[in-house]
């Protein structure tokens, strides 16, 4: 009963949030040249990279365009150009995907997000330079060393004052407009123009369900509210969300005549987590950690009565948590989690829960 009150939650929440999608004004250019204003469905780098949802008017119908059907769109300040280009940080592979503008004259610089990594293009004409960071795979083995370096060499070749500046680029949208701004604007009579805007706050929503097999000792179902600031880093991210946990624990004490009594705690817990959350990745695979504080409600039942339970005066505590985990991304959107947490109560009662297995999905 417990997991299906659950379960009925989360579509509840599913569908609240697909109501509640945030737009910005922007703008569509068509293949015939055409350009379309309206607004443009609110959505984190990496997505856009692969299409874009857009209506004429706030009550118009919703229309999703991939890279092939548009030649550019707009959202916001944003600039977005359809790009077909080789991809040879992956084995030289021809792409084809939205592309975010930083830069425009002599060189034009774009970025554009994959697998949760960023490229960058640097186009002279009709030549378009892809480049990148080091590679490395899910286990931290270096696939590939960068090249962004060489190609910043290269076009500030002829200003003394840059090309003295450029190994000690950082790799960012920042770093490299400006880098690439000024190297234009030192090569070339026409003005460039930069398009480069400081990063916005990112919120995504994500539930999780899932269990500790066979028995089930352990049942968790979260909605969480994840923030991250692309400028602090990209691997922190602060969390606050809504949280269900029931948690069947084995125990035994001796009775009145020394007998051994096996008996069995049940604690149901419910929270309003705020936790700062590190990701040790941002591969597919992705170990994390996190660590912060909760508004709780503890019940806690016993197969042997009040003598099984317990010291919890306080049904309701604030409480510290913390919680290791791994997710494998499996898709666009979802992802399979195992995760352990654990409580500190204001009692100083320390309760790990079971590990717990299962779906997230990222709306």
């Amino acid at each position: 009963m417990k997991f299906i009150q659950c379960f009925i939650i989360f579509i509840l929440i599913h569908f609240t949030l697909i109501a509640q999608r945030s737009f910005e004004p922007g703008y569509i250019v068509k293949q015939n040249q055409d350009t379309v204003r309206g607004f443009v469905e609110v959505a984190i780098n990496r997505d856009l990279t692969h299409s874009v949802k857009f209506k004429k008017e706030e009550s118009a119908e919703l229309k999703e365009y991939n890279p092939a059907d548009l030649l550019a769109f707009a959202i916001g300040n944003d600039l977005y150009l359809s790009k077909h280009f080789l991809n040879t940080a992956q084995d030289s592979i021809m792409e084809t995907a939205f592309v975010k503008q930083l830069v425009k004259g002599e060189y034009s610089l774009y970025s554009y997000s994959k697998d949760e990594l960023v490229y960058y293009l640097l186009q002279k004409d009709t030549t378009v330079y892809f480049l990148f960071d080091r590679v490395t795979d899910n286990l931290g083995e270096i696939k590939q060393e960068g090249n962004y370096l060489n190609y910043l060499n290269l076009i500030s070749i002829n200003c003394e004052k840059l090309n003295k500046n450029y190994a000690g680029m950082g790799y960012n949208d920042k770093n490299l407009a400006d880098f690439v701004l000024k190297a234009d604007n030192c090569s070339s009579d026409e003005k460039a123009v930069s398009y480069y805007q400081k990063p916005k706050s990112v919120m995504q929503y994500f539930g999780f369900v899932g269990g500790f097999p066979p028995s089930l000792t352990q049942f968790s179902a979260n909605f969480t509210l994840q923030f991250s600031l692309p400028r602090v880093y990209k691997n922190i991210f602060f969390n606050v969300g809504l949280s269900y946990s029931y948690t069947t624990k084995k125990s035994s004490a001796l009775g009145g005549a020394n007998e051994t009594i096996n008996y069995t705690n049940n604690y149901n817990i419910v929270s309003i987590p705020f936790a700062i959350q590190w990701n040790f990745t941002t591969s597919r695979l992705q170990p994390y950690f996190y660590a912060g504080l909760s508004a709780s409600i503890y019940n806690v039942t016993s197969s042997y009565g009040d003598f099984g339970k317990p010291y919890t005066p306080q049904p309701f505590v604030v409480a510290m948590i913390t919680g290791l985990g791994i997710q494998m991304k499996i898709g666009s959107r979802f992802y399979i989690r195992a995760e352990e947490v654990c409580n500190i109560n204001g009692q100083y009662e320390m309760e790990f829960q079971n590990p717990a297995i299962g779906i997230a999905y990222r709306f």
